[in-house]
């Protein structure tokens, strides 16, 4: 049975409802922070701000591939960093090389010194009518000395110093023999390999020199070469950096990706792709793009070192300008990264101000809205009581 109310309590009651509906938004707007929840609040600003945030939300998912491309291209560059670095290292072996000159030498290792009186037949061992010979640069060998029943150490010292085509400048200025400690000692102070041979044994050979050189060789008469045993150490290491080049160029990845190893990358800074850079990779390697060869005949002569020393020169400017490169790119990266950051907190700047209630402003209406709803639940008491009063004339 439908109840009938009077005037007065109808009126009240409606007020309350309307009062607690604004009471109930108010909460929910101090709650969420937002005037605008959904398109039924107010559909124009809902949908506005929707288009904001939504281009922010693409842009920052750019903005974390574009951090990710500056994190390649710093990777990129630490890696050229030190490959400078083991090139500078490279350059300074070659200075060593330079240095230590062209001396190139082979010495004997006898324990028993030899005289320079000592004939080579009777007292080396040595076969007469044998021939020891030396060969220059991989040229034709120049018979030094034919044996004889009285050729001495000394002559074969004199055949070395005093042949016209080892030393076209005269004696001893581009191969020079000498008894040094007792053994026999042939430095080339032209820098080019120089080889020792003879038509006689091992064994002949080995009773003058022993059967390693100070420099480690082996002593074998259908070739003994002379080596610089500081050069050959030198371009040991010289050949080692080589390889850690390469190793680290291999090493300077960052996500799978390499951009010292042909790798391409590329950074898009809209939402549409209209705005990208390409940014190419190289392909270096030390014996490669690079061009800095391995070390040539032990560094024997100046020509091995100079040419090293001018292929350290050209990897290293290679270098240096493929680092300007890069750094400019890094350079695009991060502005368009900063640029893209502001444009993010512009549109969520936006998108919150058609969104975003006023706290303070909403705490005050709810204030307010609880004294109105207070005012209505007593206009109510007092409409209930007038119609209550009716029942006292009965």
């Amino acid at each position: 049975m439908p109840v009938s109310l009077s005037v007065g309590m109808r009126g009240a009651l409606f007020t309350l409802q309307q009062n607690q509906q604004s009471v109930q938004q108010a909460q929910l707007r101090l709650a969420t922070g937002k005037r605008v929840g959904s398109a039924l609040d107010n559909p124009n600003s809902y949908f506005r701000a929707a288009n904001l945030t939504s281009r922010a939300g693409d842009l920052q998912n750019l903005l974390d591939d574009m951090t990710q491309a500056t994190s390649v291209l710093q990777t990129t560059s630490k890696g050229l960093d030190s490959v400078r670095s083991l090139i500078d290292a490279a350059k300074g072996l070659v200075g060593k090389a330079s240095q230590a000159g062209q001396n190139n030498t082979l010495t004997g290792t006898l324990t028993t010194p030899l005289k320079a009186t000592a004939t080579l037949v009777a007292d080396v061992g040595m076969t007469s009518g044998k021939k020891i010979s030396l060969a220059v640069d991989g040229g034709t060998a120049v018979d030094v000395v034919t044996l004889g029943a009285g050729s001495t150490v000394q002559d074969l010292i004199d055949g070395i110093n005093n042949n016209t085509t080892l030393n076209a400048k005269g004696h001893g200025t581009a191969i020079r023999a000498a008894l040094v400690g007792g053994n026999l000692q042939i430095t080339s102070s032209s820098g080019k390999t120089v080889q020792l041979t003879s038509d006689d044994s091992d064994s002949a050979l080995q009773g003058l020199l022993g059967t390693k050189t100070v420099e480690g060789n082996s002593v074998v008469a259908t070739g003994t070469d002379f080596v610089d045993a500081t050069r050959k150490s030198i371009s040991t290491q010289f050949d080692d950096i080589l390889k850690q080049i390469d190793q680290t160029i291999q090493d300077s990845s960052y996500g799978g990706i390499n951009l010292l190893q042909g790798q391409d990358l590329k950074v898009t800074f809209n939402e549409s792709g209209s705005s990208s850079i390409n940014i190419s990779g190289v392909s270096y390697t030390a014996n490669g793009e690079l061009g800095i060869a391995n070390s040539t005949n032990s560094f024997i002569s100046n020509d091995d070192v100079d040419v090293a020393a001018a292929n350290l020169k050209r990897a290293a400017d290679k270098i240096a300008s493929q680092a300007a490169i890069f750094a400019a790119n890094l350079t695009v990266v991060q502005n368009r990264s900063t640029f893209t950051k502001n444009i993010v907190q512009s549109l969520n700047a936006g998108a919150d101000s058609l969104t975003m209630a006023d706290q303070n402003e909403e705490s005050a209406n709810l204030l307010a809205l609880n004294t109105r709803q207070q005012l209505a639940q007593t206009t109510l008491s007092l409409a209930s009581q007038a119609d209550a009063a009716i029942t006292r004339l009965f």
